[in-house]
């Protein structure tokens, strides 16, 4: 039983490991026309976004992390190869998401980007 246990106490060491540099790892990298988003620990995968793509956004932020004062911002673009981006375990989560919203409906406005709702036809 002692062995199945420190088993199950290394795998979930293992995990939160993993995780802990998926997060530490990632950069974004924010301008006034698109996002930028570095992830790898060991291999490096480059993203980017033009803003005046993205949609919609979203805030979430668990008890947990809400005790330690970080939590996620998630991205709705239209996109095709990213239409939900992640930006995971920020400080000052909620005034980064005002941030980029901002800067969202400025590029928006810029590229004379209008959403049209198909819905406003049917009437």
């Amino acid at each position: 039983m002692g062995i199945l246990l420190t088993a199950a106490f290394g795998l979930g060491l293992i995990f939160i490991l993993i995780t802990y540099l998926n997060v530490k790892y990632n950069r974004y990298r924010l301008s006034n026309q698109r996002l930028v988003i570095t992830k790898g620990f060991l291999s490096r995968n480059m993203e980017t976004i033009e803003l005046y793509r993205i949609k919609d956004l979203q805030l979430q932020a668990s008890f947990w992390q809400r005790m330690i004062g970080i939590g996620n911002i998630f991205l709705i673009s239209s996109d095709k190869s990213l239409s939900k981006i992640g930006l995971l375990g920020f400080h000052n989560s909620e005034e980064k998401f005002h941030h980029i919203r901002s800067l969202v409906e400025e590029a928006r406005i810029n590229r004379g980007v209008r959403e049209i709702d198909q819905n406003d036809y049917l009437e």
